[in-house]
């Protein structure tokens, strides 16, 4: 899988850019709010449709703009081959057009569902340390995102289990106020649990086969803590349901804790062993993306040498070369030089590549 082209309007604080990539890693160097960080989100932004740094689609739009547009054009592996068109096109409410958000596949408008997987793309950044000590929500947003990409079966029991969630707590609402009765419950409940534990298998073997390889950045596991759904436990804990007006267990109560030496490093972690285990995450997310598609993702990296010891870049440029990889730094000087020798490098100013 590799991302050939990138085409940017009125995106963050990008005008207008058209970028093209080859076969080399590429690297981003400039200074904090110079751009770099912004390319691998649009790029992100054609892999999932969503960002992970903006609280709001408003702020990927540049100022006095009324629009934004982010457009990719892929190439799948060998046997498929073949080039496809991804775009995404965002307007403010206050522009007079029917639609907030489009995504389109090859010219044709798709459902985000749809769209969502036809560039896969695993991204770091800094601030993804937070997902060892935030709240089990984060940590359940990385891994979702990571699965949906690769996983069409996991997607759909994602948006169905949400459904049948949103309206089995519609159901307790309605007894808890006395307009309701516990048989409504029952269809609601059974499709919860069907979707439920689809979606608990699927986590498990993720955690099976990433805490199964060699931990060249560190001996972190990863601990899945289920949320066990059935139909047992959902009668057992009715009376309680009833009383919040919400299904206190399941798939989205899930969470996972990150382990180093039986250590809890959300409690007992310093900032490094954070934000090693962060990265061993991703590039273990990588891995699992990659032996479940058959090819490898493309790989976006954000200032992740510049806390890295010899030891650990040595790691991080190792697998940087098994895919296309995209990387963004302040100084060239925190990258390996034999990895630069390889790669090709864009110097970032204000929203522009500049010579």
């Amino acid at each position: 899988m590799f991302l050939k082209k990138l085409n940017l309007t009125n995106f963050r604080n990008y005008s207008n850019l058209e970028l093209s990539f080859d076969q080399r890693p590429t690297v981003l160097v400039g200074n904090n709010a110079a751009g770099k960080s912004n390319l691998l989100e649009a790029i992100y932004l054609l892999s999932t449709s969503k960002s992970l740094r903006a609280e709001t689609e408003d702020e990927l739009i540049k100022k006095d703009a009324d629009f934004a547009k982010v457009e990719g054009f892929s190439v799948d592996d060998p046997p498929a081959g073949g080039e496809t068109e991804l775009l995404v096109i965002i307007n403010r409410p206050t522009n007079n057009l029917s639609f907030r958000k489009r995504v389109l596949v090859n010219g044709i408008g798709r459902r985000v569902a749809d769209f969502i997987g036809n560039l896969v793309a695993v991204i770091f950044y800094p601030s993804d340390i937070n997902m060892v000590a935030g709240a089990p929500s984060l940590r359940r947003w990385h891994l979702d995102l990571g699965l949906a990409q690769i996983d069409q079966q996991y997607k759909k029991a994602l948006t169905t289990y949400e459904q049948f969630l949103t309206a089995r707590n519609r159901v307790l609402k309605r007894i808890r106020e006395g307009h309701g009765k516990a048989p409504e419950l029952s269809y609601w409940t059974d499709g919860l649990v069907n979707q439920g534990k689809l979606i608990t298998d699927k986590r498990k073997s993720f955690f099976e086969f990433i805490n199964s390889l060699q931990k060249s950045l560190g001996e972190f596991r990863f601990e899945y803590i289920e949320s066990e759904i059935s139909l047992q436990r959902l009668s057992e804990t009715n009376g309680r349901e009833v009383a919040a007006a919400a299904t206190l267990i399941g798939p989205h109560r899930d969470d996972f804790r990150t382990l180093l030496e039986d250590r809890n490093l959300a409690h007992f972690g310093s900032r490094g062993e954070q934000r090693y285990s962060t990265l061993a995450f991703k590039l273990s997310q990588l891995e699992y993306m990659a032996k479940f598609l058959g090819k490898r993702p493309i790989l976006l990296l954000d200032d992740v040498f510049s806390e890295l010891d010899a030891t650990h870049r040595a790691h991080v440029v190792e697998v940087v070369g098994k895919q296309q990889t995209i990387i963004a730094t302040v100084e060239l000087e925190n990258i390996p030089q034999a990895f630069l020798d390889s790669a090709r490098i864009l110097r970032v100013e204000d929203g522009k590549i500049v010579p």
